[in-house]
């Protein structure tokens, strides 16, 4: 019996936090969580935009090249950004700009758009080697972005 009152006491003399000092660190906490979270949701944002615009360039910057070289026609026709985030950045290509694209060795068909900025936009190359951009439904400026 005495080793059991002895426990007792140990027991009592333990001390852990208490619930008011729980309830300002939870309190703390979703405090910091919603001034922090708007500016993690902006960067990542920011980043799917970059990514887009990044794989958007390269498939200009293929179809440039491939109507550059002597051996190839100029590529014309248009490409169309795709409607949605999680789509394919451009559905199927035709005629020279799938070829060119495949020359390249750009899978188009597994780049997918992250952001829905850039949807809609399309982009025109015409006979003359000229490109032309044309700002879709999605609040991104593709043109400008582009920077060409």
């Amino acid at each position: 019996m005495n080793k059991l009152n002895e426990l007792k006491e140990k027991k009592l003399d333990n001390k852990g936090f208490s619930l008011v000092e729980l309830i300002i660190v939870i309190a703390i906490m979703a405090v910091l969580i919603g001034v922090l979270a708007p500016q993690y949701l902006k960067y990542v944002d920011k980043s799917r935009k970059s990514a887009d615009l990044d794989n958007i360039d390269a498939i200009i910057s293929a179809i440039e090249i491939y109507s550059s070289d002597p051996d190839h026609t100029i590529v014309q026709g248009a490409i169309t950004i795709a409607a949605k985030a999680g789509d394919p950045i451009i559905g199927s290509p035709s005629g020279s700009i799938k070829t060119a694209l495949d020359d390249a060795g750009i899978s188009y068909s597994t780049m997918k758009l992250k952001s829905a900025a850039y949807a809609g936009s399309s982009i025109n190359f015409g006979s003359d080697g000229k490109m032309t951009v044309t700002n879709g439904s999605g609040g991104g400026k593709l043109k400008e972005d582009l920077g060409r």
